[in-house]
């Protein structure tokens, strides 16, 4: 097994204690929600490789098994030449040895040029096995980093900073169940600084870890864009002849945005990641309040003041498209007309949700050439856009902010998530007025199919700067 570090990617081996929680780092640094976790002590009986984008391999051991024991024979490495050979010999000596399997699968990697990194469970207390793995760990001379982590309330970290402090490089801590983006690439860093050979190669595989997260939040930025785009165009149809009830078109309407805006959390759950960020079943929706519910209407999306000068935005750029039609000959009348209509329907409605209207329309050439036909959409509704908005922001904030080490299923709160958003500043409500005016200006057009490629685009860059900011805050995470 060739698992030490190469030249093309740096390679840790995580060692510990048996439980203080190893596989839960591993997962966390190797953005992997499938690592084997178990509260059953010595759930990792191997050596398992995880790689993070093909920028750093993580070696998941097998907990110590006898290391008072095996800390006897490897005290000559104190003195020796070439400390690595003495754990060369244990490994060859004991091979078939059940009593030291685990110390010997994870020497491997170490052997092979390998950095350590060491976890324990600050919770616990540090016992006279927990000093034998420390000093195991300084005989091999490899490159050593410590990281405390949490699994319970209870509090030793000081009386175990003090000891590792003795036999490691470094020393974190690191709550793995909790880590963001930003905690997963200050303890990378921490590791680039270990090693003055590594430094180069390390800092290089964390910068291009920088760049794929931006990469990603681009592409998170055009999930988003299509989901607006779709939505706010979306109509559904019936022949008259039909006889389809006016309140089922409109349930049709209702489910298939829904279901749209659903596809779309679910991508941006993959693109992060994640596989048990979701619903117990796999078709339903992610938040536990629906998109077209009055709760998730109050909640979400611009404030009436805001909605107001929305409404005037959207009612001038219909006007202007008038203008633009009559080549300037309304003298901007439309325009200014459309603006003010359109600021005071924002002003009597507020944040309630507007009904869905029932419209029937000849088809030009659809269902029925010549025919008469009903139909529901697009829906024109201010906020709308918003609040896809807001609960799309909401899923981005979530999973960035929840460590790969949770095994828990989850339905998101949307209204705790959106509390605390809203405290950080980050709902749409609290962005600047420039980008939400542009927005605004942008879906008027989006609404009317006369978007460009450059808005578009525009529209991308506005979205991935509003993700960066969220993902550079620490938000605590609500689901249950």
């Amino acid at each position: 097994m060739e698992c030490g570090m190469t030249e093309a990617t740096p390679t840790f081996a995580i060692v510990g204690a048996v439980n203080h929680g190893k596989s839960s780092v591993v997962s966390t640094l190797a953005e992997n929600d499938q690592v084997r976790i178990s509260s059953q002590p010595g759930e990792t009986v191997e050596c398992q490789r995880f790689a993070l984008h093909d920028l750093f391999v993580f070696y998941d051991t097998p907990g110590f098994q006898n290391a008072i024991e095996a800390l006897a024979e490897l005290a000559p490495a104190a003195q020796a030449r070439e400390p690595l050979a003495l754990f060369r010999d244990f490994i060859a000596r004991h091979r078939g040895d059940a009593a030291f399997e685990a110390e010997r699968l994870l020497f491997q990697p170490v052997i092979e040029g390998a950095g350590v990194i060491y976890v324990v469970d600050g919770s616990e207390p540090l016992l006279e096995i927990h000093a034998a793995e420390m000093e195991i760990l300084r005989l091999t001379g490899a490159p050593r980093l410590a990281i405390i982590n949490r699994t319970s309330a209870d509090d030793h970290v000081a009386d175990w900073k003090r000891r590792l402090g003795l036999h490691f490089n470094a020393v974190r801590e690191f709550n793995a169940h909790h880590a963001t983006f930003a905690d997963r690439l200050e303890l990378l860093e921490t590791l680039a600084g270990l090693e003055q050979g590594w430094k180069p190669k390390l800092a290089r595989a964390v910068a291009i870890f920088r760049d794929e997260w931006d990469r990603r939040l681009g592409e998170c930025a055009e999930i988003i864009v299509e989901l607006l785009a779709d939505a706010l165009t979306h109509r559904e149809v019936a022949d008259a002849e039909s006889r389809m009830a006016g309140e089922k078109l409109k349930a049709r309407f209702v489910e298939a945005v829904s279901a749209r805006e659903t596809r779309a959390h679910r991508a941006i759950i993959r693109l992060f990641g994640h596989s048990r960020v979701q619903a117990e079943a796999a078709g339903e929706r992610l938040f536990d309040a629906e998109l077209f519910s009055e709760d998730t209407w109050r909640a979400f999306g611009l404030d009436e003041r805001q909605l107001v000068a929305a409404g005037a935005i959207g009612g001038a750029a219909a006007g202007a498209l008038f203008d633009l039609a009559t080549v300037g000959h309304s003298i901007g009348i439309p325009t200014a007309v459309g603006a003010g209509a359109g600021a005071v329907t924002a002003f009597v409605v507020g944040k309630r949700r507007p009904e869905l209207k029932l419209n029937a329309r000849w088809l030009p050439g659809g269902l029925r050439l010549g025919g008469r036909a009903r139909s529901v959409g697009p829906y024109a509704a201010l906020n709308f856009p918003w609040i896809l908005l807001d609960r799309a922001l909401g899923i981005f904030a979530y999973v960035i902010n929840r460590a790969h080490a949770r095994r828990d299923e989850a339905t998101i709160h949307a209204a705790q998530m959106h509390a605390a958003m809203a405290a950080a500043g980050l709902t749409t409500a609290r962005w600047p007025d420039a980008p939400r005016k542009k927005c605004e200006h942008i879906f008027a057009l989006l609404r009317r199919g006369k978007m460009r490629a450059e808005e578009r685009r525009e529209l991308r860059e506005l979205f991935r700067a509003r993700l960066a900011e969220v993902s550079a805050a620490k938000l605590p995470l609500t689901s249950g």
